[in-house]
């Protein structure tokens, strides 16, 4: 099933969009947009679940991403458990 939506974006929205359909070849920016949510749902759900983000570079080196809305998400997971 499909639920249309429409929204007003900003600026760094349509850019955020444009890229992820540049990047991911989608046929469309509302699938470009579609694989953002995916991503973001993934992310969220293993926050919540107490896993971490973390970042390695090609040069080995890593770093801890922290995301504001990720990290609320999975304070208010932990807090309702």
């Amino acid at each position: 099933m499909a639920t249309k939506v429409t929204m007003l974006l900003t600026e760094r929205d349509v850019e955020n969009a444009n890229c992820i359909h540049n990047w991911t070849h989608s046929r469309t920016k509302a699938q470009a947009v579609s694989v953002a949510l995916s991503l973001a749902r993934y992310l969220i759900e293993q926050r919540r679940a107490g896993a971490q983000l973390i970042l390695r570079q090609k040069d080995g080196t890593t770093e801890r991403i922290v995301m504001t809305e990720l990290e609320e998400a999975a304070r208010a997971a932990q807090t309702a458990a």
